[in-house]
């Protein structure tokens, strides 16, 4: 399964299993403008962080804080 969101300016980000170099299962981010594309492989143990950092910076942004 792959996940895709785009924003309203036309960039994506792709989400989809994947293994990095060392075979290790990862879910690989990729973020996709006008000229790059970008892998950023998570391991699995650490989605959760990940998750977590986005939900404390979107609570920031709605709070106006830096």
């Amino acid at each position: 399964m792959t996940f895709r969101y785009t924003d309203t300016s036309g960039h994506h980000l792709e989400l989809q299993p994947d293994t990095d170099l060392n075979g290790q299962q990862t879910v690989t981010l990729w973020a996709r403008g006008t000229y790059a594309r970008v892998p950023v492989r998570i391991p699995l143990d650490h989605l959760e962080e990940l998750v977590t950092g986005l939900r404390d910076t979107g609570r920031q942004a709605a709070g106006g804080a830096p």
